[in-house]
């Protein structure tokens, strides 16, 4: 009887914890990451010993926060590249016009962006409000099958 009570109380405490993780996950949109982080080494330390539906919870979380990385990661490479491209393009003009003596000044109206920079910053917004979409959608998923008392991958009459 005893060893009951401690299990559904393990139990309970993994499901909490679970949820935790998703509500974690949600305020990585807020909080640049950092609580996604957190979420995620909790669902790593905690999937061994959590109970088989709980532990298709946490392998949910875990693979949220590496789309969400890999999203964020390209959205990144994106600005990236077109600020460096930006950056080459200014200096290029720069030295066909030279630099004025005593002025700090750079008359960029005869300068234009090219189509693979303008692309970029495009595919960098993109991938950034997908990052944000899932870091919404996919929580709000497993949160609400969690609620549910089913896994992640179970059919609603199982």
């Amino acid at each position: 009887m005893l060893e009951d009570a401690g299990r559904a109380r393990q139990g309970e405490t993994a499901r909490n914890l679970a949820l935790v993780n998703y509500g974690l996950l949600f305020a990585a949109i807020f909080f640049a990451g950092v609580p996604a982080l957190i979420a995620v080494i909790i669902a790593y330390v905690q999937r061994d010993e959590a109970p088989a539906r709980i532990r298709s919870h946490h392998d949910y979380q875990i693979r949220i926060f590496w789309v969400a990385f890999a999203l964020t990661l390209a959205a990144g490479v994106a600005f990236l590249t077109a600020l460096v491209s930006g950056l080459s393009e200014l200096i290029a003009y720069t030295r066909m016009n030279g630099w004025e003596q005593h002025s700090l000044s750079i008359d960029v109206s005869q300068m234009s962006l090219d189509g693979r920079i303008v692309g970029l910053i495009v595919l960098g917004v993109i991938l950034s409000i997908l990052t944000g979409l899932w870091l919404i959608a996919a929580p709000a998923i497993g949160f609400i099958r969690l609620a549910s008392e089913r896994g992640i991958g179970e059919s609603p009459t199982s």
